[in-house]
């Protein structure tokens, strides 16, 4: 086998081809140390970045923002009930009482997505919930004006854009497998999600009084929802839960498949909206 020499192994190195070694960063030696750390950082920072940038890609690949239905066996099939028996278990109750689930990619948009499709899908077959939730949306574009947080020419868009696909629905263009097209378009998709968090938010600043108590990190209403609500790709947590069913004006039901997650420590957990309200969703 021929041999390499010690220069081309260097060459190699410094051109950072060599698999499996760490390239060090080359400086400016009249850099001070200060500014040396500094590149360094940014340097990481940036391949960090690119790596993030290409997984995203691969998912994105790989699965679509709203998946077609499938059989809840499915699930069950994803566990093992020797390696994961606790997830298994509950896949299966699962399975006893629902028939089928839509898989949504985990990109901090999923909870608004989900809850959105659902919501949907249930209007197109209940014309009272759909006339209910075309007036909700309607009625968000004057609430989400009068507060100062939101002039219609932030908002105005995303309104337009629900509005626009509320009276579809109704009008009857709009077909189930046309939404589901569209829920998978980020372009289209998007400004509904981003309606979502707006009435999120806008529904957390209505009741600032009610909610402040259960902001962490000593903000305000507004930062938190400046930070957390309105931005997206951040995930949902249990306070934009409770203001989303309330700002859809609808009951859901949360399962848990880790029952360390669940408020209440169980496997599931209902959000109602109007005292003894069954779930809808």
């Amino acid at each position: 086998m021929e041999g390499t020499s010690p220069s081309k192994i260097d060459e190699s190195v410094n051109k950072g081809s060599t698999s499996g070694i760490e390239v060090t960063p080359e400086f400016d030696p009249d850099l001070t140390l200060a500014q040396q750390i500094a590149e360094n950082e940014r340097q990481m920072y940036e391949r960090s970045q690119q790596m993030m940038t290409e997984i995203e890609d691969e998912v994105r690949k790989t699965q679509p923002l709203v998946s077609d239905k499938q059989e809840i066996i499915s699930l069950v099939a994803e566990f093992d009930p020797d390696d994961s028996p606790q997830y298994f278990k509950k896949a299966t109750e699962l399975a006893e009482v629902y028939s089928h689930i839509r898989r949504i990619r985990g990109d901090g948009n999923c909870f608004y997505r989900a809850v959105l499709t659902a919501l949907l899908e249930r209007c197109f077959d209940h014309a009272d919930e759909l006339n209910r939730f075309n007036e909700q949306v309607k009625e968000w574009r004057q609430r989400l004006v009068k507060l100062e947080s939101f002039p219609d020419l932030t908002t105005g868009d995303f309104c337009t854009s629900m509005e626009q696909l509320m009276t579809s629905m109704i009008d009857g263009t709009m077909q189930p497998q046309i939404l589901m097209d569209d829920l998978n378009q980020d372009g289209v998709a998007n400004y509904y999600v981003a309606f979502c968090r707006f009435i999120c938010s806008g529904y957390l600043r209505e009741n600032e009084a009610l909610y402040s108590g259960f902001v962490e990190g000593n903000r305000t209403i507004d930062q938190f929802c400046r930070e957390e609500v309105e931005p997206m790709w951040k995930d949902c947590d249990h306070l934009c839960i409770i203001a989303l069913v309330n700002a859809i004006g609808v009951s859901i039901r949360i399962e848990y498949m880790d029952r360390s997650q669940a408020p209440s420590g169980g496997w599931r957990h209902d959000f109602i909206v109007d005292g003894n309200e069954e779930p809808k969703l």
